[in-house]
């Protein structure tokens, strides 16, 4: 049995995190909430592609991979100010990938494995205010960075079932301007966990046949 060579798959999961909103601007009261933190959740789907070296029991790879998202969250809080307006900050993960190193160990027809790298999400963020119906919605697409483990399950000839688990960070977002007033905007910072399972088709092909004389 060998990992060594490319591989084709497709994935899915469920995913949560935390967006902080900052207020960069003055308050309007002494009461005013500059900055909130809540939760986002939801699920995805997605494919990767990658390929290991083998070296005995360790196995070594490069992998990368993208889903689209459903992972999203809100809050909500009353700001007091002329007149109380409920302020509604959105945070919606549209998609997300990564372009990271994996390091295993082989035992047997189980391969247990590390990996970090390099993420992409496409986030969006969004402020409604409540009784002024202006809406302000901003997309961007962010790099950060991932780490993560897993395990994953040959489970007939060239087939694996695999469960891994990431943490995303996609650190600040540009800031989202309200109105011409320079200080009147707000930055997000976004984190995510992800849970995937995913079934790979493994080619185990190292290189071309070459003849000799």
């Amino acid at each position: 049995m060998t990992w060594e060579g490319f591989y084709l798959g497709a994935q899915g999961g469920g995913g949560w995190g935390r967006s902080k909103e900052t207020y960069l601007g003055a308050p309007n009261d002494p009461a005013f909430i500059g900055t909130q933190s809540y939760t986002t959740s939801g699920g995805f789907v997605g494919g990767v592609v990658g390929y290991n070296w083998q070296a005995g029991p360790a196995v070594f790879g490069l992998e990368g991979d993208y889903h689209w998202s459903d992972i999203n969250g809100r809050s909500a809080i009353i700001n007091v100010g002329p007149p109380n307006v409920l302020d509604t900050y959105y945070t919606a993960l549209r998609s997300f990938g990564d372009i990271k190193g994996r390091l295993g160990y082989a035992d047997g027809p189980a391969l247990w494995f590390v990996s970090g790298g390099a993420a992409v999400g496409d986030i969006q963020h969004r402020y409604s205010a409540g009784l002024a119906p202006p809406s302000f919605a901003a997309s961007q697409m962010r790099w950060g960075w991932t780490a993560g483990a897993g395990v994953e399950y040959m489970f007939a000839p060239n087939w694996s079932a695999k469960a891994e688990y990431n943490y995303i960070d996609l650190g600040k977002a540009a800031p989202i301007q309200y109105t011409a007033d320079p200080t009147d905007r707000s930055e997000w910072r976004d984190t995510f966990h992800t849970v995937k399972v995913g079934l790979n088709y493994h080619f185990n092909w190292s290189g071309p046949v070459v003849a000799k004389y």
